[in-house]
């Protein structure tokens, strides 16, 4: 290859592997501080001050050493940097979501030290590449419009292989490490010119380059439990056995978990639903949104044989991990649909007597299914006398299930919560009708009891039932138009304003 190809290369990888990184940071971030506006914010900020930051750098660097080699030099120290990220990123990404309690300004504080050091080098190729090509003043503005132009085709390839190609397909180690031997192997291409006097940093490329092609490494403790990993265009999932019990994690959020010994349920939350037959007795379709290990819909369908349960689940690959891993499988009265759940909702015209929404776990949660115009869709789809289940990763006390909370009670008549014993989360109930007494609600989850042995029983959960007031102040009722939902989540209780007298 000659140098002007070499040269063209290495200005079209720069902004290739540049754009790769910014995609692919959202998948070292998200297992620890969520998908949420802040980190998407965060990642778009650290990548726009550390572009700014190279331009000026590379700019000075290039007057200092206009040379192919010291262009290289910028290339293999981008190398370095993005290797101590594949082994180190995940590890201090972990560190510092304890640390910072997963906060938006931790999530700041992550990206800054994971992704800016790579990013500042990298950047620093355009400009150091604008000064290596300018021959004549007269056309530097066309010299530089082209180079910049090339790079910017390198950055929109390295976005689409990242979210089509690298995603999909791969592992994050894996795609990391790629990303680690394509930016040795365009360090190597620059310094080609030049390998005697650049010998040391040479051999630094290519040592990372064959180190990467190896494959990526693995830490003590990294694989402690984990049976199997993927990462979907959705989130990563993973696998993991712990004490006895096989736990499905989404981006380290638990969705799913089943016992070893005989492959039972090991959630607790889904064991509240069937108290849903006590605010309507004659159930016949159940529609649930978010799958997770499939656990709910099994659960139900057990004991309620006559039932037929509709799984909605956006990520494909979620039905595939869960048959795999989780001892699911559809059919015998559940069916299983891959969509965004409001978005079925719009297309499916069916009523349900019992709708259960169990996606609002985590730190990121879909805002277009908390909003007063979803539960509308919502209350569409229920059949007449129908109850809508609400699974919520926190009580009452916090903003988020507040916001859901009155949102829920715009809309319907009754909205019932009860927290799920010896975990944080609450469900809610909300149908239109009368509150039941807590003695008539007691009688019909005893009658439940008696014909399906719940364990634990119905009637002591139904006891647990809150008082019918929750304040609800402080908090607004979410809508399409605005629905604070990621704030609301990493608010705490005592950061919300007074409420007015």
């Amino acid at each position: 290859m000659n140098e002007r190809l070499r040269f063209l290369w290495v200005v079209f990888a720069g902004g290739a592997v540049l754009m790769a990184l910014e995609i692919l940071s959202s998948r070292i971030l998200a297992p620890r501080f969520g998908s949420s506006v802040y980190v998407w914010g965060s990642i778009i900020s650290v990548f726009l001050a550390a572009l700014a930051a190279g331009y000026a750098w590379g700019g000075r660097l290039a007057d200092r050493d206009p040379s192919f080699a010291g262009l290289g030099r910028m290339v293999t120290w981008a190398a370095v940097s993005q290797a101590l990220l594949l082994v180190f990123g995940t590890r201090l990404a972990d560190l510092l979501g304890r640390w910072t309690g997963a906060a938006p300004w931790g999530t700041l504080l992550a990206a800054a030290l994971l992704f800016a050091p790579p990013a500042v080098l990298l950047a620093t190729l355009s400009p150091y590449a604008v000064r290596l090509a300018a021959r004549d003043l007269d056309r530097l503005g066309h010299t530089a419009g082209r180079l910049y132009a090339l790079s910017t085709v390198g950055s929109l390839v390295g976005t689409l292989g990242a979210t089509f190609g690298l995603i999909p397909h791969l592992s994050l180690d894996t795609s990391l490490a790629l990303i680690v031997a394509v930016t040795a192997a365009t360090a190597l291409l620059a310094l080609a010119g030049d390998l005697r006097r650049q010998r040391p940093v040479a051999a630094l490329a290519a040592l990372l380059f064959a180190a990467a092609a190896v494959g990526p490494p693995s830490l003590p403790g990294d694989e402690r439990g984990l049976v199997y990993e993927r990462m979907t265009p959705h989130q990563t999932l993973r696998v993991v056995d712990d004490g006895g019990v096989r736990y499905l994690e989404s981006d380290r959020v638990r969705h799913g978990a089943v016992r070893l010994a005989d492959g039972a349920m090991a959630l607790s939350y889904p064991r509240l639903f069937p108290l849903a037959w006590a605010y309507a007795p004659a159930v016949r379709r159940v529609l649930i949104l978010g799958m997770g290990g499939g656990n709910s819909a099994s659960y139900l369908r057990d004991a309620f044989p006559d039932i037929a349960v509709d799984l909605v689940e956006i990520d494909p690959a979620v039905p595939e991990v869960a048959r795999r891993f989780m001892g699911f499988a559809a059919g015998d009265g559940i069916e299983v649909h891959v969509d965004d759940g409001r978005r079925f909702l719009e297309l499916h015209r069916e009523r349900w007597d019992v709708i259960i929404a169990d996606t609002y776990i985590g730190l990121s949660v879909p805002f277009h299914m908390t909003t007063r115009e979803f539960l509308a869709l919502v209350d569409a789809r229920l059949a007449d006398g129908g109850v809508l289940v609400v699974n919520l990763a926190a009580g009452l006390g916090e903003p988020f299930p507040r916001a859901i909370y009155r949102t829920l009670a715009e809309r319907f008549e009754t909205v019932d919560a009860f927290p799920v014993p010896g975990l944080g989360n609450t469900v809610l109930f909300a149908r239109h009708g009368p509150r039941p007494a807590a003695g008539e609600l007691e009688r019909l989850a005893a009658d439940l009891d008696r014909r399906g042995g719940f364990r634990p029983s119905l009637a002591g959960l139904a006891r647990r039932r809150l008082p019918a007031a929750v304040d609800v102040r402080g908090v607004p009722v979410l809508s399409d138009r605005f629905a604070p939902v990621d704030r609301l989540i990493h608010l705490d209780a005592r950061d919300l304003p007074a409420p007015a007298e």
